[in-house]
C-alpha cells in the first residue's frame, strides 16, 4: 500500500518545558524485578501478556486518512493498550481521533462555509487551511489530557500525569511500556522507511550507510506513535494500520521526543509513586517559569537549544 507522506505528518516541531517530571526521578518507586524479554503489542498484531494473549482489533483507519491527526491517534492507540492490559477490548475510531483533535489544536471538522469556498481554489493547502489541519504539539496535548478539568473525559480514559523518558535511553522506553502501559513518541521519519515501490516498509531501521541521503531525520515528515510492546530485539507500534519492528537504533537516532502516561489505574496501584507525584504535580503548578529561561522553547535537531 502506497502512504501519502501527508498521512503521516501532524506533530509539530518538538517543544520542552523544565516543569515536565521526568521517569528517573520516579524509579525508586518501581519494583526491581527482572524486566520482560517480550511484553505487550507483538508481530502477530496480539497483545501479549506473559501467556495471556489479547486479541488487538483492526477497526477502521485511524491515522492514516489524510488528517495531520497522528498525534490524538496515537494517544487513542496507547489508550487500546491500556486496556488490553487490563484484558478488555477498545478499539478508536477515526471519529474519536479527530474529536481529540479539535480538543488538543485549531483544528475543525466544520469549516465556516465562506472560508471553506475561499480555500476551495487552492487544491493542495485549502483542506488544510480551512479546517486548520496543521497538526499539534505532543507535550500540549499531553497537558490536555491531564488537564484537571479532564476535557476529554469520553474520549479517553482518564491521565493524571505523564513523564518524559530520559533522551537515548532504552530501559526507560521498556519501563514506559512494561509499567504504564505505553509510550508516546515523537519521531524525525526518514524516507527510507519506505521501499522502492513507495510503500511503508513493516520493519524500521537505520540504513548501513548511516542517516544521510534518504535516512536523514526528517526527510520523510514528524510523526507520533505509541510504543505499547517490544521483545529483545525490537519494539512495535501500530501506524497506517500496520505493526511496525523499530530497531533500537532506529528509535535512539529519529526519536525527538519521549513520554509515558500514567492511568488513574496504575497510579492507584501504587499508592507511594501517586503520592509522589501529586505533590510534586501540586509544587509546580504554583511554581512560575524560571526567570532565566527564554520563551522560546522548540527542540531542533543537532540539539536543545536548553
Amino acid at each position: 500500500m502506497e502512504v501519502d507522506m501527508d498521512a503521516l505528518a501532524g506533530r509539530l516541531a518538538a517543544e520542552t518545558d523544565t516543569r515536565t517530571l521526568q521517569l528517573a526521578q520516579y524509579l525508586a518507586y518501581l519494583d526491581d524485578d527482572s524486566p520482560a524479554t517480550r511484553y505487550g503489542l507483538q508481530p502477530d498484531g496480539k497483545f501479549h501478556l506473559g501467556d495471556v494473549k489479547i486479541d488487538m482489533p483492526a477497526g477502521e483507519a485511524i491515522g492514516d486518512v489524510g488528517y495531520q491527526n497522528c498525534v490524538p491517534a496515537a494517544m487513542a492507540l496507547l489508550a487500546q493498550g491500556w486496556y488490553a492490559t487490563a484484558k478488555e477490548q477498545f478499539v478508536p475510531t477515526l471519529d474519536d481521533t479527530l474529536k481529540i483533535y479539535e480538543k488538543v489544536s485549531p483544528f475543525h471538522r466544520d469549516a465556516e462555509p465562506g472560508l471553506a469556498a475561499l480555500v476551495e481554489k487552492q487544491p493542495n493547502s485549502g483542506h488544510r487551511e480551512a479546517h486548520n489541519d496543521f497538526g499539534t504539539s505532543l507535550l500540549l496535548a499531553l497537558k490536555t489530557w491531564v488537564h484537571p478539568e479532564q476535557p476529554l473525559t469520553g474520549l479517553l480514559p482518564e491521565a493524571r500525569s505523564f513523564l518524559e523518558i530520559e533522551p537515548r535511553n532504552l530501559d526507560q522506553l521498556r519501563e514506559g511500556v512494561l509499567r504504564f502501559g505505553g509510550v508516546l513518541v515523537g519521531l524525525a521519519l526518514p524516507q527510507s522507511i519506505k521501499d522502492g515501490a513507495g510503500a511503508l516498509r513493516d520493519s524500521w531501521f537505520v540504513p548501513g550507510y548511516g542517516s544521510i541521503y534518504d535516512a536523514t531525520a526528517g526527510s520523510l515528515s514528524s510523526h507520533c506513535v505509541a510504543i505499547t510492546g517490544f521483545n529483545r530485539r525490537e519494539f512495535f507500534c501500530l501506524s497506517a494500520g500496520q505493526v511496525r519492528r523499530l530497531s533500537p537504533e532506529f528509535l535512539l537516532t529519529y526519536v525527538e521526543e519521549a513520554y509515558t502516561v500514567l492511568s488513574g489505574a496504575v497510579l492507584d496501584a501504587n499508592p507511594a509513586l501517586r503520592d509522589r507525584i501529586t505533590a510534586d504535580v501540586a509544587e509546580i503548578r504554583k511554581a512560575d517559569r524560571p526567570g532565566g529561561m527564554p520563551a522560546f522553547n522548540h527542540r531542533w535537531r543537532g540539539g536543545n537549544i536548553m
